[in-house]
């Protein structure tokens, strides 16, 4: 009889006709899908070791990660306090009190009137339900259900994380560049003030010209001070990523980051197995089902084996003399519900929707993956379109910079066109590396739509499994 495990069995939704085959999005622009690039270290394919370190320090001190961490042991632990209900259970009792009645009183069950007496009692009490109908058997499920739920958060929490230090990262990277470019924009600009006092006070120049490279001039100042605050502000989401107060020199941010030449997809099904919050979803779905089997098995009867044993006597010495006398009691006990206000069939049907809402939550998980993984997919292609154009025209005005320069050199021209050339190419310059750093960000939010990441932060592990090996 305890095989009757009464309420539906889960079973994983087929999900089949939201997962196609291909991805909208063409292969392109860095996009492949016949081979699967691994996504577990994703970011060491940025070519920086500064970057790969500070992911092994979030890993181990994320404040965030820690406390997903500590849900997870709690979680594991209710595993075993569930699974200890269909266990026996044994206590030891202890009691001791004095009873008497007056000498006119009536006592149908106590001493006689007008005595007094001293009752101690020592013994033991058992107790065991048996789970007939699967009502723990479902409660357990739920409870390791509840389990895989917490693992998928802690994971997903990882994979946001490093999602984040690595955009913070490239942020810090690329606005250090950037600040470089504008400090030597801001050195041109004061040449070409300079060039426009002279000819002003040589009656080459105009009051205009002057007053506009004015203008240029503290404009180019004005973004310093931007570029500098963007640039601490991503040195501080990085400390805090960390578990670290923010501070100088945690970050030196060197070198030039590798853009991924591709990345693979791999198909829609994936998702599946690397999404977190997809697998998340479909724990949620299993635990709403188990929950209805355990409310189900309450419309049956309960049977329980009880006993107890005790010593008892009037003089607490002879308790444990031999002298005391013995009593005991065992036997089975069966509770039918016969009437609860409809309390059982309302409890089923309220459990009975959770569990269609959960499976509605687990399809839309698993829509809003597909749309976060395509529009990922297109921001990369697009970005890098983006990227190719402004390297090039990087390129174009980086020569025109060095051609007008030789002619100023030789003669041919004047100063002005020279900065002037030299001013458009630091403006492309500073074009691609935005571009650049979109790009590198736009690869990211890929890897973390495809759940890169999950499988480089194991669930913590706790020092009592049995709890688990039941």
């Amino acid at each position: 009889m305890s095989s009757c495990t009464v309420g539906p069995d889960h079973e994983s939704p087929d999900v089949a006709e939201l997962l196609e085959a291909n991805w909208r999005q063409a292969p392109g622009s860095g996009l492949v899908e016949d081979e699967r690039t691994e996504l577990v270290g994703w970011w060491r394919r940025f070519g920086s070791a500064e970057l790969d370190a500070l992911a092994t320090r979030l890993l181990q001190q994320n404040l965030s990660l820690r406390e997903a961490a500590e849900r997870v042991v709690a979680v594991r632990a209710n595993v075993g306090a569930t699974d200890a209900q269909r266990s026996p259970r044994l206590d030891g009792e202890g009691s001791a009190f004095r009873a008497g009645t007056g000498d006119e009183s009536l006592n149908f069950q106590g001493p006689p009137p007008g005595t007094d007496v001293s009752v101690y009692s020592l013994g033991v009490a058992a107790g065991w339900e048996l789970d007939l109908w699967g009502r723990v058997a479902r409660l357990v499920e739920n409870a390791r259900a509840e389990v895989a739920i917490a693992e998928e958060d802690f994971r997903g929490v990882a994979v946001t994380l490093l999602a984040e230090l690595a955009i913070a990262y490239v942020d810090a990277t690329s606005l250090q560049h950037r600040l470089e470019i504008a400090r030597r924009e801001l050195a041109t600009r004061e040449r070409t003030l300079e060039l426009t006092r002279s000819r002003l006070d040589a009656g080459t120049g105009t009051r205009v010209e002057w007053l506009a490279a004015q203008r240029e001039l503290a404009a180019a100042r004005a973004r310093l001070p931007e570029l500098e605050q963007a640039r601490r502000l991503a040195e501080n989401r990085i400390a805090l990523l960390v578990g670290e107060r923010p501070r100088d020199g945690l970050v030196v941010a060197a070198g030039e980051l590798t853009l991924p030449e591709q990345v693979s997809r791999g198909v829609p099904a994936d998702l599946l197995a690397h999404r977190t919050d997809v697998r998340g979803a479909e724990r949620r779905l299993a635990a709403a089902v188990a929950r209805i089997g355990a409310v189900e098995a309450e419309r049956y009867p309960r049977i329980a084996l009880n006993g107890s044993l005790a010593l008892r006597t009037s003089e607490f010495d002879e308790l444990f003399a031999g002298r005391s006398a013995v009593s005991y009691s065992i036997g089975p006990s069966l509770t039918v519900p016969l009437f609860d206000g409809a309390r059982i069939t309302s409890e089923v049907h309220f459990r009975e929707a959770r569990a269609r809402e959960a499976r509605i939550a687990f399809e839309r998980t698993v829509l809003a993956a597909i749309g976060e993984v395509e529009a990922a997919a297109t921001s990369l292609v697009k970005s890098r379109e983006r990227l190719a154009q402004t390297e090039q025209a990087a390129a174009a005005a980086a020569e025109a910079a060095r051609l007008e320069r030789q002619l100023y050199e030789a003669g041919s021209v004047s100063l002005m066109l020279a900065l002037d050339a030299e001013r458009a190419r630091l403006a492309l310059d500073d074009a691609s590396w935005s571009s650049r750093q979109a790009a590198l960000v736009s690869t990211i939010d890929l890897y973390r739509a495809l759940g890169g990441g999950f499988e480089s932060a194991p669930p913590p592990a706790i020092t009592d499994s049995s709890a688990l090996e039941r």
